[in-house]
């Protein structure tokens, strides 16, 4: 006698119950979101980092092997001079010292001691102290930003500069507020500050810029960075005309 044995029926494709689709749509919900914050922070960064109307920049990679120095920006015989000299900072009288050094301005900073008394004499305004304070205690600047460049070029060329000016379109009241000499004629190794929307700057941020060259005409060349969304340095000709219309830090 052949008994049958029950089989199971084989199962079917299993059928979404509401609990599950209600958690499938809560994930791609949630991967959504993390999707359009990664799409806003990425193009928040790249608002931060290329904070520039690409057409009003030049991209000409900065050229150190002309570019300024220290001695270019004193002048070699100027600054040997003050070296021979000896000023410390201190006003000493000894053997060495000849009576045409008692006429010589006083400066802590050893390039603006060498400019105050050489390119800028007589230049500087009334009352203006040149050992006013720096607001130099280290850089505060994000890399790859203007004003981390700004920052890092005057280092280079020995004269100060804040490290917490804030936004490029702050550097000129900040550096006011603390004493430095600001106005509107350019000179080599000043920081050229571009308020917000000025020459294509940023409409929030601004820019800021290293003078590096001072046409006859009174036209500029500048070293820059953040510029195309590359950090550079960036080099760039700016007309008379324009270099007018903008404001300079000296020192």
């Amino acid at each position: 006698m052949i008994s049958t044995v029950s089989r199971p029926a084989h199962k079917s494709a299993s059928v979404p119950t509401r609990g599950m689709l209600r958690r499938r749509r809560l994930r791609w919900r949630r991967f959504g979101i993390l999707l359009l914050a990664a799409l806003m922070a990425a193009g928040l960064a790249a608002g931060l980092l290329l904070p520039h109307n690409r057409s009003a920049y030049a991209t000409e990679r900065f050229d150190r092997s002309t570019a300024l120095t220290v001695t270019r920006l004193t002048g070699s015989d100027a600054a040997s001079r003050g070296e021979a000299r000896g000023m410390t900072g201190t006003w000493e009288l000894d053997e060495h010292i000849d009576v045409d050094d008692l006429t010589l301005l006083h400066a802590n900073n050893p390039t603006v001691r060498t400019l105050i008394n050489g390119r800028d004499l007589d230049k500087t305004p009334a009352g203006w102290n040149p050992d006013h304070q720096t607001g130099d205690t280290g850089t505060g600047y994000p890399y790859g930003q203007c004003t981390w460049w700004a920052y890092t070029r005057r280092h280079e060329l020995g004269l100060p500069v804040g490290s917490r000016f804030g936004d490029a379109k702050d550097w000129t009241a900040s550096a006011i507020k603390l004493g430095y000499w600001v106005d509107s004629t350019p000179r080599e190794g000043d920081i050229v500050v571009f308020q917000p929307g000025q020459q294509g700057a940023d409409a929030v941020y601004g820019h800021v810029a290293v003078v590096e060259h001072v046409d006859a005409d009174g036209g500029i060349r500048v070293s820059e960075a953040n510029i195309g969304g590359q950090v550079g340095p960036f080099q760039r000709d700016i007309t008379a005309d324009i270099a007018s219309k903008l404001e300079y830090i000296h020192y």
